[in-house]
């Protein structure tokens, strides 16, 4: 946790009195109790997930498990390729008809 602390206090503030951070690792049993003092926080992983934090506990140990409050933005290089044939098509077409308007106007 040491190694993490800058980022816990960055992202989830200092913990509150009487709460002390222990890492209870994957138990699928363990319930984090939510604190009505604390100020919901949102996380984001790698992978762009959103997670609301209802206690310093709980926003600690996602904290600790890579989550962060920055908001990573994917790039979105496939849209920006169809987007960009898309507008070179439909370019091409105007011009295309345009052109064909023009011939047979000349006729």
């Amino acid at each position: 946790m040491d190694e993490n602390l800058n980022n816990v206090i960055e992202s989830c503030g200092i913990a509150p009195d009487g709460v002390s951070y222990y890492d209870p690792g994957n138990d699928p049993n363990f319930v984090f109790v939510q604190d009505p003092n604390f100020e919901i926080v949102t996380l984001y992983d790698v992978e762009g997930n959103i997670a609301n934090m209802n206690s310093w506990f709980e926003c600690a140990h996602y904290v600790n498990g890579g989550w962060s409050s920055a908001q990573i933005l994917n790039y979105q290089g496939d849209r920006l390729l169809f987007i960009s044939i898309l507008v070179a098509a439909i370019v091409t077409s105007v011009y295309y008809v345009l052109d064909l308007r023009k011939k047979y106007a000349e006729k």
